[in-house]
């Protein structure tokens, strides 16, 4: 599956991330940026979830038989929105030189294309990298974090507007950091910024995903973002330096790392 760079992916979200699922709310990301690797894709005709986590056993058991890492593996469902992608996978990383590593460890096993060929039975994709970076998360925020569960993700994908950039955004999750801690169990459980390493024309300069047990608490945040001025503050900052289009997903760890 990590060498699906071979089919099609990349979207989110790092990278959208996520992203990402109940287990990552409680990832501790380094200060040095995670890397994600991406996979943005859509379903064949005929395929399903199913389908995919029949080729996810595959590669899980590809991996064992080949001595290598398993590392954290997360599946997003798009649920509303736009996006171009029906789903994303994200393979997370703690930093460049791991993810270095475990794709060389990956590459030498040759179990690549046998695992691509189970997954390209069920999708398109398009693969890509990201750095993600934590923006928020709540103190007693985390679940369980058996991989079981499923959250709402509600996903920012923004372009710059003219004559801001990169430099702007440590200002920005700073500020959003502060605002959503100060919400209480209203925030988010947890909150990233993914920046794309790999990208095309038209694509989104940053994705930020914000991550919900259910939707009465996605929309309890909205509330919050709108009748508050805190909440006004954080979105007119947003707004002098990004636009947006914001898509909604299911979220959940398909693939448990190794215990170190």
């Amino acid at each position: 599956m990590k060498t699906r760079i071979t089919t099609i992916w990349s979207m989110m979200l790092s990278i959208v991330g996520l992203g990402l699922a109940s287990s990552l709310m409680a990832a501790e990301l380094p200060p040095s940026p995670a890397v994600a690797e991406t996979f943005a894709c859509n379903y064949k005709d005929g395929k399903d979830f199913d389908d995919k986590m029949k080729a996810r056993d595959y590669m899980v058991a590809q991996i064992e038989k080949a001595g290598l890492k398993k590392v954290p593996g997360y599946h997003m469902t798009q649920t509303k929105g736009m996006a171009p992608a029906e789903t994303l996978w994200m393979d997370v990383h703690p930093n460049f030189q791991v993810y270095g590593e475990n794709r060389d460890a990956w590459d030498a096993s040759g179990i690549g294309p046998g695992v691509d060929a189970r997954f390209g039975a069920v999708e398109d994709c398009t693969a890509g990298l990201s750095a993600l970076r934590r923006i928020h998360q709540r103190e007693g925020g985390d679940d369980d974090g058996d991989g079981n569960d499923t959250n709402l993700v509600a996903t920012l994908a923004c372009k710059f507007k003219h004559g801001k950039g990169g430099d702007d955004m440590p200002d920005l999750t700073g500020h959003m950091g502060a605002v959503m801690a100060g919400m209480g169990d209203d925030g988010p459980g947890f909150a990233y910024l993914r920046t794309p390493i790999t990208s095309g024309p038209d694509f989104p300069d940053v994705f930020i995903n914000s991550m919900f047990e259910n939707t009465s608490h996605w929309t309890r945040y909205v509330g919050q973002l709108f009748q508050t001025e805190a909440g006004q503050r954080m979105r007119n900052h947003m707004d002098m330096l990004l636009d947006c289009n914001i898509s909604m997903w299911r979220s959940q760890q398909v693939v448990t790392p190794d215990e170190e």
